[in-house]
């Protein structure tokens, strides 16, 4: 083997080892670039996911309140039948009798301030 030849099949290793290094260097490159790509789609999807929820979170919490709300209504009237029921038991008279009687005698009193005033 001759000197000169030693020399190209050197020449050839170092070429293809350089080749080698490239293509690793550029293969490290490309992940780099993809796995940038993908935390960006991974992004925006967790973004549009998130405002996806949201606006779940929102109907939900509109038909919870509208819910809890018509709960309360019933829960309100319950107590007040029961509290006149209690009262009705208590002094036999009838709640709803005693309120138009209040209200007979707060007009009767407003007569009553009106002739006043008139003597």
């Amino acid at each position: 083997m001759s000197n000169n030849t030693v020399v190209k099949a050197a020449k050839n290793v170092v070429e293809s080892g350089e080749g080698i290094a490239r293509n690793i260097w550029l293969a490290g490159l490309g992940i780099y670039s993809r796995s940038l790509e993908e935390a960006q789609q991974i992004n925006e999807k967790s973004n549009n996911m998130f405002d996806e929820l949201v606006e779940r979170g929102k109907e939900v919490e509109i038909q919870a309140k509208e819910c809890i709300g018509k709960n309360t209504e019933k829960a309100t009237e319950e107590v007040e039948a029961g509290m006149n029921d209690l009262f009705y038991r208590l002094s036999g008279v009838d709640r709803e009798k005693l309120e138009r009687m209040d209200e007979k005698i707060d007009k009767l009193t407003q007569a009553v301030e009106k002739l006043a005033e008139a003597e």
